[in-house]
């Protein structure tokens, strides 16, 4: 196969590998530093559409920021001034477009209650789809001022300034999203905030990382776990403070990178990687490890030493819902059986992953099971050429795209979405599937 068709809309080419910095981390520190009390610089910001909208609605509110030269010119570096400081140009309306971006959605429609004047936002037609109600209704219950265009389409919604505080009830069962952007904000409130979340709550650990990030900035939030429920309190007046912010690598990104070297049975070193910057998609390497991979695994690097033979897996993925089609991808090349169980919230994201990977793969053959909540792979079966679909989902297009590896005859429609969160998907996993039989060394 000639991977060089593959790499239409890569924006990185004949260089080396470079793993971009967290889309995760970048979304929260790029808010909390708008909300900071003075500058504040980030490098390894990453650069893909969904920061770039980011960025251009942070524009829009009319937050002050601007790209600096690193002295890595590989690394995007940003000082970012926060909405007090004195070159601010905070206007009395704004209007705010999401596109596509779930994450920028959600926590718009919190950060929006704390400007001044009135923001509309709006979203693309999958986004619109996509649920927001839990969250726009637990900022009314903090006394948030927010006016849906009609019962039958919320869009474009609009939001006055205040946010009073007090206690909300949510369901942790959709998105975690909703209680990132609830915690975000909720040190800006009158009055301290009580959030109850009920349980089960999905992508747990995407809180935990708001909160650490919250925490670095100056922001305390106190989670209580209980038997049916988690509580977070924020008290009031706490104010973010700026600093100096390094991201960390992107896990769900290593993670496409560690799967194409699998299938390919390819050595793979990655260095400079931190396991605890993601707990929940960084378990995709003991994921590996289980299926039968030789894996090494230090302080701060991951080694694929062999995966000749891969062996089905039973596995709960419901804190890390980002990785579960990359682990599709492999399971088709394991012996057996695997199972993805506790991924229901997938419905929600770029399109209904559930279905849509079931769609796809059937396609070209593979013997695939769905359930609302779960995904079943047996493995090794015969795959034959297909054209496939990403459904504009970057994370569908990537396991599409992992799978083309082994199955060299199948094609790939509208590839070009994985600009969304890896734009230099294709070009690296080009340069894994030449890299022959020695260990490649990624930075």
């Amino acid at each position: 196969m000639d991977l060089q068709s593959d790499i239409r809309g890569a924006q990185v080419k004949d260089r080396k590998i470079h793993i971009p910095g967290s889309k995760y981390v970048a979304n929260r520190v790029l808010l909390i530093s708008a909300l900071a009390s003075g500058k504040s610089s980030i490098c390894n910001v990453p650069d893909n559409q969904d920061i770039r909208l980011l960025l251009r609605t942070l524009s829009s509110m009319g937050i002050c920021f601007s790209e600096v030269d690193s002295a890595d010119n590989k690394q995007d570096k940003y000082e970012i001034w926060g909405i007090n400081s004195s070159c601010s140009n905070l206007k009395k309306s704004r209007r705010i477009d999401a596109g596509e971006s779930g994450t920028l959605l959600r926590f718009a429609i919190g950060f929006a209650c704390l400007l001044p004047g009135e923001t509309s936002i709006n979203a693309g037609h999958r986004n619109k789809e996509r649920p927001v109600e839990p969250l726009i209704k637990a900022l009314e219950d903090l006394g948030a001022r927010i006016t849906k265009a009609s019962d039958e389409n919320i869009y474009p919604v609009r939001i006055e300034k205040g946010l009073v505080g007090g206690r909300t009830v949510i369901s942790g069962d959709i998105s975690s999203q909703f209680i990132s952007s609830l915690l975000i904000v909720s040190s800006y409130s009158e009055k301290d905030v009580e959030l109850q979340v009920m349980k089960p709550i999905v992508s747990s650990d995407y809180i935990d990382l708001t909160i650490r990030e919250m925490e670095k900035s100056g922001v305390t939030a106190r989670r209580i776990r209980k038997e049916k429920y988690d509580l977070f309190r924020i008290e009031a007046g706490q104010k973010y403070q700026p600093r100096n912010i390094s991201i960390p690598k992107d896990w769900s990104s290593t993670n496409y990178l560690l799967a194409a070297s699998v299938i390919l049975n390819r050595k793979i070193r990655i260095n400079q990687i931190d396991t605890r910057s993601n707990p929940g998609e960084s378990e995709f390497v003991a994921i590996l490890q289980r299926m039968g991979c030789s894996i090494n695994t230090e302080s701060d690097s991951v080694s694929i030493l062999n995966s000749e033979i891969l062996n089905g897996v039973e596995v709960d993925m419901k804190d890390s819902p980002d990785s579960v089609l990359t682990l599709i991808a492999v399971a088709l090349f394991a012996g057996g059986t695997t199972a993805v169980k506790n991924i229901g919230h997938l419905i929600y994201k770029e399109s209904n992953r559930i279905k849509q990977v079931e769609e796809e793969l059937r396609k070209i053959g593979a013997d695939i099971k769905t359930t609302k909540d779960s995904i079943t792979i047996v493995g090794q079966k015969r795959l034959h050429a297909a054209t496939t679909e990403s459904h504009n989902d970057h994370r569908l297009a990537m396991c599409l795209g992992l799978i083309r590896l082994r199955n060299r005859n199948m094609k790939i429609e509208n590839r070009e979405c994985v600009q969304k969160s890896f734009p230099e998907f294709w070009e690296y996993i080009r340069k894994i599937d030449e890299g022959g039989e020695k260990c490649l060394e990624i930075q």
